[in-house]
């Protein structure tokens, strides 16, 4: 490794060189993942099938599902280490021939003598294709998604500004808790309530329409499975779901006059469409909705897995995610976030969700036992909405377990998928 300058840029022959070891890498992922059963194309199936680190699944599924990008493949591989290990745990499963894992694993060996000869170590060797690109006045590019800060926030603004409106905060509120449903297991339904809406919205007089989109795919009503056509969603007062909605407002946390809203339910979704005063005028206003639903226990049905999503309808400076979980499900459960691109197929199979996923999702925090965290500098009153949601229920927050996803500049049209994945072992 002696000669090596570990910032000095690629010279034309080692750019190729890295080019070549990489695109191999990158054919070999993808014959891999094609090869596995469809359950296990995505991070969190790969890592449950495997039975290895979700790190190194999430970033071997987003390398093989998309394009070979040049040599920012480098960067999103997952280390040698982990693909060995990857390696390993495929062919006790025998989830590959062993022709396509000795493929793998020869490109593997192959990347591991170009990284030694090239810069000693995948991170160095990472540094000198940036010093390159730097070089030849491409200092953006590549860029990890953690840098794109500055190209959110842009975002931000050229989509408040082609939609008419926007938020100062998305704010949302989740409590999961066990529930008792006239001829059913205990055992075996949940209620999950939310307290949803926008802080500080701005629109203007040609703005397009002010839409919120609740969903679930596991209803319950009366003790069985809800058809598509029944009702699943009602406000936390008890009141209907579809028509002219007005219990859905949470008035102590609305702008006064609140708005009219008016809510349907095609399928899985409940569409709450907003018509607010126009006397607000350009005036900020404050909307908040709230409503409950119940489920299954997701544990009880395929693939075993509550998706809590936020859709982020329109452009906001900051997002508030918050899911409670009563501990007695918290137990049962491994939490997770993705983020993922809005298709109009956003609710299709868990196993192709590799289509859609981002690298790098935000950081689920753990907030602990209790509501005492609950409070964030992002909406002054939201601690406030959480104790509020909590009384309005009559459950004790103690006994459950908070989780959030902060972002700012979340990026309009994409969805933050808290997940939580009840097919692990119960924890005491």
């Amino acid at each position: 490794m002696t000669g090596i300058n570990r910032t000095e840029p690629l010279t034309e022959g080692e750019a190729q060189s890295a080019d070549r070891v990489a695109r191999r890498m990158h054919e070999q992922l993808r014959n891999f993942l094609g090869a596995l059963p469809m359950e296990a194309r995505n991070a969190s199936g790969l890592a449950r099938f495997l039975d290895v680190d979700r790190t190194t699944c999430q970033r071997l599924v987003f390398t093989a599902s998309r394009p070979y990008p040049g040599l920012e493949l480098i960067d999103r591989l997952p280390g040698v280490r982990g693909m060995r290990q990857l390696i390993e745990a495929a062919r006790r499963r025998n989830a590959a021939s062993e022709d396509q894992m000795a493929s793998l694993e020869a490109a593997v060996d192959r990347f591991e003598q170009a990284l030694r000869s090239l810069a000693g170590s995948q991170s160095a060797l990472v540094r000198r294709i940036r010093a390159g690109a730097v070089a030849a006045g491409h200092e953006s590019l590549p860029m990890r998604a953690g840098e794109a800060g500055g190209a959110a926030q842009r975002h931000f603004e050229v989509s408040a500004e082609l939609t008419g409106r926007y938020s100062e905060t998305w704010v949302a509120v989740y409590a999961y808790f066990p529930t008792q449903v006239a001829g059913s297991d205990p055992d075996q339904a949940v209620t999950v309530a939310r307290a949803h809406g926008l802080i500080g919205h701005m629109a203007r007089p040609d703005a397009v329409p002010l839409t919120f989109h609740n969903f679930t795919s596991k209803r319950m009503q009366d003790g069985e499975l809800a058809r598509p056509d029944q009702q699943s969603f009602r406000s936390l007062n008890d009141g209907r779901s579809s028509g002219k909605t007005p219990d859905a407002v949470l008035t102590p946390f609305t702008t006064d006059p609140p708005p009219i809203v008016n809510s349907r339910q095609p399928g899985e979704y409940l569409v709450q469409a907003i018509d607010t005063d126009p006397r607000a005028g350009n005036e900020p206003i404050d909307l908040m909705l709230g409503t409950r639903s119940t489920m299954p226990h997701p544990g009880s049905q395929p693939p075993g897995i509550e998706e809590v999503w936020a859709m982020i309808n329109f452009p906001v400076r900051r997002m508030v995610f918050d899911v409670y979980m009563h501990r007695d499900l918290a137990r049962e459960c491994i939490p997770a976030l993705d983020l993922h691109l809005w298709r109009p197929d956003f609710a299709a199979h868990i196993g192709d969700r590799w289509q859609t996923r981002f690298a790098d999702a935000p950081r689920l925090e753990l907030l602990g036992q209790g509501i005492e965290r609950a409070a964030t500098a992002a909406y002054g009153r939201h601690e406030e909405l959480t104790r509020f949601l909590f009384r309005r229920l009559e459950l004790e927050p103690g006994r459950f377990i908070g989780y959030r996803c902060y972002v700012e500049y979340p990026i309009w049209r994409t969805g933050y998928c808290m997940s939580f994945d009840f097919n692990a072992e119960p924890t005491s």
